[in-house]
């Protein structure tokens, strides 16, 4: 075991850039954990301690919240383990503490998943989303400032997992058209599930806000990328006349897309039936004289 580096209060003081009456203060209220007393007027505090009053600046910034409220959001920064004397306490491990601090925000973005499907961004209150998820909303404000951040997040989850599917396609399927099927089928199987969170976040739009246009973009041009790659290469080979790959991919993607949305609300529609019509679309085109 490491040696434990013993603090007195003044060192800790200088260390964490708390005063001591506010650190005592802590100590009384429970946000911060005993320090080691060695008689009745000494007691000797350790890295633990001043892990725990990083955290607490952390958490805290420059808001007055109350005792009870902080202690609370602090929850997730304990990780516990014994000291010298045979106590446990927590303590903020580095590698530990990032893994479950991981762990806890993919529990809270899937959570929150499966609720702006069901009611909408506007419809959803974080409460919702704390109850679904099983913690707190003090939990909730630790790895979260707003709903909005959250929804962003979510939406970088879901682009994760269609650019990966995206790639597997067009590693799978060199040939554009065969590319194109994939990307459908991935699509037509899948639009249900990720479609409202998507349109939700095209509302978005309409806030003029320049950060949110900056996101969708990036959402488009990343879906868009695999399919692009696989437009250059046919080009390259003389499979397609040479057209801009970036408007062709995203021609492609809108035709996609709403054949996705029409199979998924019509039942008169199939999988297969779109897919062939696609197919006979790119080939041949609508045919003018």
């Amino acid at each position: 075991m490491s040696e434990v580096r013993l603090l007195k209060i003044g060192e800790l003081e200088k260390l964490s850039g708390f005063p001591r009456y506010t650190i005592h203060n802590y100590v009384r209220n429970g946000v911060l954990h005993e320090p080691i007393k060695t008689g009745k007027t000494m007691a000797y505090y350790d890295d633990s301690h001043l892990e725990r009053l990083n955290a607490i600046r952390e958490v805290k910034g420059t808001s007055k919240l109350p005792l009870s409220f902080l202690k609370e959001m602090l929850a997730d920064h304990q990780v516990t383990d014994r000291d010298g004397d045979g106590r446990e306490r927590p303590v903020a491990t580095g590698e530990a503490k990032t893994e479950a601090k991981e762990k806890r925000r993919r529990q809270i973005r899937s959570a929150a998943l499966k609720v702006f499907v069901e009611k909408g961004f506007q419809q959803t209150r974080i409460q919702d989303i704390t109850n679904a998820a099983g913690v707190s909303t003090g939990t909730f404000y630790i790895y979260y400032k707003t709903k909005r951040e959250l929804f962003l997040d979510v939406i970088d989850d879901m682009t994760m997992f269609m650019v990966k599917a995206l790639e597997e396609a067009a590693t799978e399927d060199s040939d554009i058209l065969r590319g194109a099927i994939s990307t459908a089928k991935f699509y037509l199987d899948n639009y249900a599930s990720f479609a409202g969170v998507i349109n939700q976040f095209r509302g978005m739009m309409t806030s003029g806000e320049p950060s949110v246009k900056h996101k969708f973009l990036e959402l488009h041009n990343k879906l868009a990328d695999p399919i692009i790659r696989q437009i250059r290469v046919a080009i390259k080979k003389g499979l397609i006349r040479d057209l801009d790959p970036e408007l062709l991919a995203s021609a492609m993607m809108g035709v996609v897309e709403f054949l996705s949305f029409r199979v998924t609300y019509d039942e008169n529609r199939t999988s297969s039936e779109s897919i062939s019509f696609m197919v006979d679309l790119f080939i041949n085109g609508i045919g003018l004289p």
